[in-house]
């Protein structure tokens, strides 16, 4: 299938990847950030472009790699037509594509990407959905090609997808950098607690977070709770995030 990618970041130079690994030729690479295009481009063996209304009118689908912000900004500026057209946003709706053409869907990659970081798309879980039966089917097939993982949702199982995925992913990792900070604060680095880590991810691929829960909240241990915002009462920042959790936990254990 012929492929036109609008956007040259972390998400177009994935499925890009993977795309033209599948067998997929992509026609060419709309971007505004010239070097960032001309890379990927090369790299997919594709033409750089840089004007969204010139993109290859012999492309069958156009993927929308962009920041949610400019998705409805980068659709109008489409010429209309008949061209499945879709979006990699995770939460916003495939209606937004809707001055661009008539057969419009979603195509979203539930994983963090960074161009740097290698990515085994094949176990990516794809969540695809279009505006009819046709554009279903060749996102569906397109997603088959390059993951085993793939999943018809509707919007608003997406949408709920998508803020687990926050919680799962963004929350912790942003947690991962205040432990990181707080390590800093002894001349400690992170490494002391990458097997803690490690073990973690292994043991949430076949038990429920639930059973898995550990530590001062889950057991009730209140003088050592206190002992911690005690050791934290510097941090207001962190004292807050602890609070938070440490009575979120005790509500869930309870």
């Amino acid at each position: 299938m012929k492929i036109s990618i609008i956007g040259s970041g972390n998400v177009a130079t994935h499925i890009g990847t993977a795309l033209k690994k599948a067998g997929h030729t992509i026609a060419d690479v709309t971007g505004r950030n010239a070097a960032t295009t001309n890379e990927l481009a090369d790299n997919l063996q594709a033409k750089a472009n840089f004007d969204v209304s010139a993109i290859d009118s012999s492309s069958e689908v156009i993927l929308l790699c962009v920041k949610d912000d400019a998705i409805i900004k980068v659709a109008s500026l489409l010429p209309f037509s008949e061209k499945v057209i879709a979006h990699t946003s995770g939460f916003r709706s495939f209606n937004i594509l809707e001055k661009a053409g008539n057969n419009i869907g979603i195509f979203y990659p539930l994983q963090s990407m960074k161009k740097e970081v290698a990515l085994d798309f094949k176990t990516v879980p794809m969540l695809v959905e279009g505006n009819n039966n046709f554009t279903s089917a060749i996102l569906n097939q397109l997603a088959n090609d390059i993951s085993i993982s793939v999943h018809q949702v509707n919007e608003l199982q997406r949408q709920y997808i998508h803020i687990a995925a926050v919680f799962a992913n963004n929350f912790t990792n942003h947690l991962w950098e205040l432990a990181e900070h707080i390590l800093q604060e002894q001349n400690l680095t992170l490494d002391i607690l990458r097997p803690l880590i490690a073990n973690s991810a292994e043991n949430i691929a076949t038990h429920s977070p639930l059973q898995l829960q550990t530590g001062p909240a889950a057991r009730k241990d209140f003088f050592t709770i206190d002992a911690h915002l005690n050791l934290l009462h510097n941090e207001e920042e962190m004292t807050k995030v602890y609070k938070v959790l440490t009575e979120s936990i005790l509500k869930h254990q309870a």
